[in-house]
């Protein structure tokens, strides 16, 4: 009866911790697609990793995070974005969460796909592009 008590409690608190988890990252996505949906590049930067990969239309690098923000605001300057849509997810061989939607600007569609990876500071985007979609080229 006691093992039976415990292995339920051990089970429980498994289930929350991956929840926990859960939720976590779907808050960090959530920030991200915000940041990036309304052109706000100093909030998406505070969810990036020290040196991001980055691929823009125009530059394609790793990119301190202060860089990256500068760049992302000339970016979004440019073309301001009308909101993010989410159309797929899922994750990688590594276990990072990755995310693929549609931004449209004034200037046309951009196709936008972001890697999240768990860090000791949680989840933060570890890889961002955002490409000229197939159509408006």
């Amino acid at each position: 009866m006691r093992n039976s008590i415990l292995i339920r409690a051990a089970f429980f608190l498994v289930l929350s911790i991956a929840f926990g988890g859960l939720q976590a990252q779907s808050g960090v996505k959530d920030q991200v697609v915000s940041a990036l949906g309304s052109g706000n590049a100093s909030a998406l930067a505070k969810y990036m990793v020290a040196n991001v990969d980055m691929t823009l239309p125009v530059a394609s690098d790793y990119y301190s995070n202060a860089q990256a923000e500068q760049i992302l605001r000339k970016f979004f300057d440019e073309h301001p974005p009308k909101g993010l849509t989410i159309e797929h997810e899922g994750t990688n061989r590594t276990g990072d969460s990755y995310y693929i939607g549609k931004m449209p600007t004034s200037n046309g569609d951009f196709r936008v796909t972001f890697f999240l990876k768990k860090s000791d500071a949680g989840f933060l985007v570890k890889q961002l592009r955002i490409e000229t979609s197939k159509g408006e080229r």
